[in-house]
C-alpha cells in the first residue's frame, strides 16, 4: 500500500519537474516534442525519460495557459510542431526556478534533520556533504572533455563511497550497542 502511495507522489512530482524542465528547454531553443523527450533523456543520461504520452499533454497545457507557443513548421521532410517560450513563460520559468530552489534547500534540510533522528545522534561536522543531485551533474558534465567528466564522475564515486563507509560504521555501532 504505501510502495503505491509513494509512487503516486513521485508521478504528481515528476509532472511538475517535467513544466520546469520543458519551459528550461525551450528557453534556449525551439524543440519539437520528440526534442523535448531526447534532450531530457540526453542530458540525464537515461535516468529520466518522458514519454510521448508524459510530454504531449504537458505542451498543449502550456500553450494554452500562453507560456509556450507551437508553430507548423517543414522539419526533415514532414511538418512538425516547433514549441518556443514566450515571455510569460520566461517569468513564470524564473518565478518557478526561484521556488524550485527554495523547495530543493528546505527539503534537504528536512532529510538532514530526519537523518541525524535515525541515527539518534549529530552528525558530525566532518561528514562530507550529498553529491550534487544528477541533474546539476549531467549539466555540469555536458560539454566537459570526456577525460574531465571521467575525473568528476570517479570524485563523486568516491565521495559516495566514503559516506557508505561512515553509514556502515555507525550502523554497526549501532549494532553493538544495542546487542551490548
Amino acid at each position: 500500500m504505501m510502495e503505491k502511495v509513494a509512487e503516486a507522489w513521485g508521478v504528481e512530482m515528476r509532472r511538475g519537474h517535467t513544466k520546469l524542465a520543458v519551459l528550461t528547454l525551450l528557453s534556449k531553443a525551439a524543440l519539437t516534442g520528440y526534442d523535448v523527450m531526447k534532450e531530457i533523456d540526453e542530458r540525464t543520461l537515461g535516468f529520466w525519460r518522458l514519454t510521448a504520452g508524459g510530454v504531449y499533454p504537458i505542451l498543449r497545457e502550456l500553450e494554452k495557459k500562453g507560456y509556450i507557443k507551437g508553430t507548423r513548421k517543414p522539419k526533415d521532410s514532414r511538418r512538425r510542431k516547433i514549441y518556443e517560450i514566450t515571455g510569460e513563460g520566461k517569468k513564470l520559468l524564473k518565478t518557478a526556478s526561484q521556488k524550485q530552489q527554495q523547495i530543493a534547500k528546505t527539503m534537504h534540510d528536512l532529510i538532514s534533520e530526519y537523518a541525524q533522528d535515525i541515527f539518534n545522534t549529530k552528525l558530525p561536522d566532518n561528514l562530507p556533504s550529498l553529491p550534487p543531485d544528477i541533474f546539476t551533474m549531467v549539466k555540469y558534465l555536458k560539454g566537459k572533455p570526456v577525460e574531465e567528466q571521467i575525473r568528476i564522475l570517479k570524485k563523486t564515486r568516491d565521495h559516495m563511497l566514503v559516506l557508505i563507509k561512515r553509514i556502515d560504521e555507525r550502523l554497526e555501532q549501532m549494532v553493538v550497542d544495542k546487542l551490548g
